[in-house]
């Protein structure tokens, strides 16, 4: 059994002070005021304390990609992202062939309990997206919905994937989104030109999330002089539609940050990262070719080499923290969207607060939110 006190604990959209948290057994026992409880104590320093950060979207860190496949990747990434505050992390893979999902998805079943996160299970970022909307996905390797593929995978896998996302338009019967929730794997809309229709018949078949908000999401077009709505507008229309946001400050500016938390709420907005291989270590100007679709380090993100889209950012979870405070959000709201919203998403019921029967899994961080590592 162990106490910890003198700590700021962040939880449930508040900070409390004055309680120790004792945990056993890797679990939460109970908060109990600081003045009652005998015994050991680990002093947190009169830092931050929250639950751990959970990474619902990253591809990468530390130099290294999980859609490499290797046990050195896959440690690689975690450790960097560890070492700045993620506890969980859903490692994402891009559009790929076949034989790279088969590939990763046996690495990561071999891995995952090797690493410095917990790995609760693998994210496919596609391949079946629109053309027009595949940004920094690779666009010869971007594809229709092949049910033979997805089932074989499905068959084989479903114990490591834990999400896949889509663009609905593809899926006019729900036939893929159908085959993946009754594997219990969350279904999300993603690289898509849907409009309110397709999103709608994907929300009410069991799809409540919207990747990366803003980025390759449709909003409303013309047909004949009428408008409909997109994704960007069915995501706000539909109250209990979950959204990413990438809060590095600069796929999404500050301003348009605000207004997605101030329209959802922080009860249906998960910050991420959406890191690539340079997330951690990136150096501007820095040009990374030996991939499907090359990019360079500029700005602080990472860009296509035609400057037309983003590639991906570079952030870690730290930033999203300072990056949610600086749009505005306190310091509690930050966290619940960095840890207690990504735990509903990802039906992680014991994952995201810090109160009896959770698990003792914790970020502590500073008054100027950086990182503190503590060994609890």
């Amino acid at each position: 059994m162990k106490i910890l006190t003198n700590g700021k604990i962040v939880s449930d959209g508040k900070v409390l002070q004055g309680y120790d948290i004792i945990i056993d057994d890797g679990k939460i026992i109970e908060l109990k005021p600081t003045a009652e409880t005998v015994g050991e104590k680990l002093d947190l320093g009169g830092n931050y304390i929250a639950p751990g950060f959970i990474e619902l979207h990253c591809h990468g860190g530390g130099g290294y990609e999980f859609i490499e496949a290797t046990p050195e990747a896959f440690k690689k990434v975690c450790e960097t992202h560890a070492a700045h505050g993620t506890r969980v992390i859903y490692p994402t893979i891009s559009a790929t062939d076949y034989d790279t999902m088969v590939r990763v998805l046996q690495t990561a079943r071999a891995v995952k309990n090797d690493c410095a996160l917990e790995i609760p299970g693998i994210h496919l970022e596609g391949p079946y997206f629109a053309l027009e909307m595949c940004g920094g996905q690779a666009p010869g390797i971007v594809r229709d919905v092949d049910a033979q593929e997805y089932e074989l995978l499905l068959s084989e896998y479903s114990d490591v994937i834990a999400r896949w996302d889509y663009a609905p338009e593809k899926d006019k019967d729900n036939a893929f989104l159908k085959s993946v929730t009754a594997k219990g794997i969350l279904a999300a809309t993603a690289h898509s030109s849907a409009e309110y229709d397709d999103v709608l018949r994907a929300f009410e078949g069991g799809n409540h999330l919207v990747t990366h908000l803003y980025s390759c999401t449709s909003t409303i077009t013309r047909h004949k002089g009428f408008r409909h709505l997109g994704i960007v507008e069915s995501a706000y229309l539909l109250d209990d539609m979950y959204v990413e946001a990438i809060a590095d400050g600069c796929h999404l500016p500050l301003d348009l940050l605000k207004m997605i938390i101030k329209l959802k709420g922080t009860d249906r907005v998960c910050l991420i990262t959406d890191a690539l291989r340079p997330g951690g270590v990136a150096q501007e100007g820095e040009e990374y070719t030996d991939c499907p679709v090359p990019f360079v380090i500029e700005d602080g993100v990472a860009k296509l080499l035609d400057r037309s889209a983003f590639a991906g950012s570079i952030a870690t979870s730290d930033i999203l923290l300072k990056t949610a405070v600086r749009a505005g959000c306190t310091v509690a709201d930050a966290v619940k969207m960095m840890t207690e919203t990504p735990a509903k998403v990802m039906g992680l019921d014991k994952k995201g607060k810090i109160a009896s029967g959770y698990d003792a899994q914790f970020t502590v961080f500073d008054n100027n939110l950086n990182i503190v590592d503590v060994k609890i």
